[in-house]
């Protein structure tokens, strides 16, 4: 069965490639899907990360497999971000006839997007697969008068799913050859999909990974200053499989002591999280909090919410917030009585309606307040650059200017917003560490104990991303290989 959000999705490209015979015209019609994504992606998301995309090979065809825990999101990051020609595939294979026609491409150097869960989840832990990816390997293998295609397992990981702007990263994994009949390939692209996920049987406990290694960061970053800058969400990503992969082979190795750094973990992040603190809160502290410090942070904050008052501002507001309301309307209304999954995608679809057509009328209300007599923005030109800027130009590129301006300003904006948040934060930080209730002495004393094992452990085992390590067996988790430094 197909999934409900692939059939719905960018339905107007869908339907062009498909009776349009013409193959130019089906390749500059994919190209501009893609593009498509990759623009609405940029906007949706404030972070992109890929790992490792060298290992998704140019000289063959892939299958490229992948848990689905974002719906449409899973989709269109894979679709517009991955390098390669693809093969649209919607899911379902209804017979020989596609399989082999899917194939084909694939043998010829084509790449094909394959989700093999089916629908989209809400889980922690990869679903059971079904075999359509492995069959599509293995007739593209059995095609193939070249160089043999491979499968290339990728990792999509989702700092808050269905959230405007947080973070994304894709971990594309080495290739894997293809070898072994359906049900033995369906079992390896099981095991890959299950270890580039981070799959775990319970959100809790992935969390706990995630939290286990911000404290391991917070405790690096206080022995070592110099990587005070914060990592990308790519490197967060890379150092949860490292905790993930440790913790899973202490856990048969030492049992007993990983139970104890686990139980030490969950009470010190259930503390830090009654006070809204994050590990690295506690190790950034200074030595010394003193009102110097505070004020500087609140300079901080008013320097930085004092470039919101300005045109950029003015037009984010007008282009942004009217549909942006729309779309919460409509997810209220319709979006409280769907998955989770399917009503992140159809706050997207809303946004894909929505916003083009309010950035249009919009841009025409500009138009008119620069150009009409009657409007008091010509007034206005002694006061703002940019205006004096828009007033200076031509009246015919004007309306063509301000097409583009509407969706870059909501993006300037989100950027100045970005910087006044940190500075908030900062601000309330600062107010947290001037605070004498808080047992500052005592959970720092806690934390680096704990981060002191958790780093001693880490330290004494060879785990993914260092020189020695050696990548697992097709479908083996990375636990297997894990070893202890000579």
């Amino acid at each position: 069965m197909r999934e409900p959000a692939i059939l719905f999705e960018p339905y107007v490209f869908m339907l062009i490639r498909e009776r349009c015979e013409n193959p130019l015209v089906v390749r500059r019609i994919m190209g501009l899907q893609n593009w498509f994504s990759r623009v609405l992606m940029s906007t949706w998301f404030r972070e992109i990360s890929i790992i490792d995309v060298e290992n998704l090979p140019s000289d063959r065809g892939s299958i490229i497999v992948s848990w689905h825990p974002g719906g449409l999101f899973d989709n269109m990051l894979t679709r517009g971000l991955l390098p390669g020609k693809q093969v649209s595939f919607d899911g379902a294979i209804n017979n020989d006839d596609e399989l082999i026609a899917i194939a084909t491409q694939v043998a010829s150097g084509a790449n094909v997007v394959v989700f093999p869960e089916g629908e989209s989840h809400e889980s922690p832990k990869t679903k059971q697969i079904r075999e359509c990816a492995a069959k599509i390997a293995l007739k593209s293998k059995e095609l193939s008068s070249g160089i043999e295609p491979v499968i290339i397992p990728v990792g999509i990981h989702y700092s808050r799913p269905f959230y405007f702007r947080e973070r994304v990263a894709l971990t594309i994994d080495r290739p894997i050859e293809i070898n072994g009949t359906v049900d033995e390939m369906t079992e390896v692209i099981s095991g890959e999909i299950s270890r580039s996920s981070l799959s775990r049987d319970d959100w809790r406990d992935r969390e706990l990974i995630w939290k286990a290694r911000s404290i391991i960061r917070a405790e690096r970053v206080r022995n070592n200053p110099e990587l005070k800058k914060r990592p990308t969400y790519g490197e967060d990503v890379v150092g949860a499989r490292r905790v993930r992969a440790a913790w899973e082979w202490m856990a048969i190795e030492d049992p007993e002591r990983c139970q104890n750094i686990e139980q030490r973990t969950r009470a010190h992040i259930s503390k830090l999280d009654t006070y809204d603190l994050q590990p690295r809160h506690v190790d950034g502290r200074p030595n010394s909090v003193s009102k110097k410090g505070f004020v500087k942070s609140i300079c901080q904050w008013l320097f930085a919410w004092s470039f919101m008052l300005g045109f950029v501002t003015l037009s984010a507001l007008i282009g942004s917030i009217p549909p942006f309301l729309m779309v919460v309307s409509i997810d209220r209304f319709f979006g409280s009585r769907l998955e989770q999954s399917y009503r992140g995608s159809l706050k997207l679809y809303s946004s894909f309606v929505i916003y083009p057509i309010w950035w249009l009328i919009s841009a025409w209300m500009f138009t008119w307040a620069l150009l009409s007599d009657s409007s008091p923005v010509a007034g206005l030109s002694d006061y703002s650059t940019i205006i004096a800027f828009l007033l200076s130009i031509p009246a015919a590129l004007i309306f063509p200017l301000m097409i583009w301006w509407m969706p870059t300003a909501g993006k300037l904006q989100m950027k100045l917003y970005a910087r006044g948040t940190i500075a908030w934060r900062r601000m309330r930080l600062w107010v947290k560490w001037r605070d004498s209730s808080f047992d500052w002495d005592g959970l720092s004393k806690v934390q680096r104990e704990l981060a002191s094992d958790l780093v001693g452990v880490g330290d004494g085992l060879i785990l993914p991303g260092d020189e020695e390590w050696i990548d697992p067996g097709p479908g083996e988790d990375d636990f297997t290989v894990v070893r202890k430094r000579n």
